[in-house]
């Protein structure tokens, strides 16, 4: 039973990947964009999540041997579905960093290695993101 959930998982995995890369070639690139222009990152994402449908489509074996496992899993999908929903008020830095506290705390980090992990983590993609990448990224109440 569970090795058919995990392989209708995975064709569903790599039906939304082929649609986000259809998708994504339909984007129209404006005169003097970047060179990569919007469709690079969508593209890659796609790629990525279709590598993981096609591995649990042909793997072996069982993924979660034991039923406690399945709670990080399930506190890193509420922490994202959470970031999506906070990164605007928030602004990047702190939903960043309150997803990076969140996920390194589901998965057995002290708290004082997930403040860590959150107070490094936001700022340095941020500064990635935003002066190197130049990518607009949401202020929030910290203004950058």
């Amino acid at each position: 039973m569970r090795d058919q959930a995990d392989r209708l998982l995975g064709l569903a995995l790599v039906a939304l990947a082929a649609l986000v890369v259809w998708h994504a070639l339909s984007l129209e690139v404006t005169f003097a964009a970047d060179p990569v222009g919007p469709k690079a990152f969508p593209i890659a994402v796609a790629l990525a999540m279709g590598g993981c449908g096609v591995l649990l489509l042909f793997r072996q074996g069982l993924i979660w041997e034991k039923a406690e496992r399945i709670l990080p899993g399930l506190a890193a999908v509420a922490a994202m579905a959470g970031y999506a929903l906070l990164l605007g008020p928030l602004g990047f830095i702190l939903a960043t960093a309150a997803l990076c506290l969140v996920i390194a705390l589901a998965f057995s980090a002290s708290p004082l290695q997930a403040a860590a992990t959150a107070v490094v983590t936001a700022p340095a993609l941020w500064a990635l993101l935003d002066p190197v990448l130049d990518l607009p990224l949401p202020k929030g109440p910290l203004g950058f």
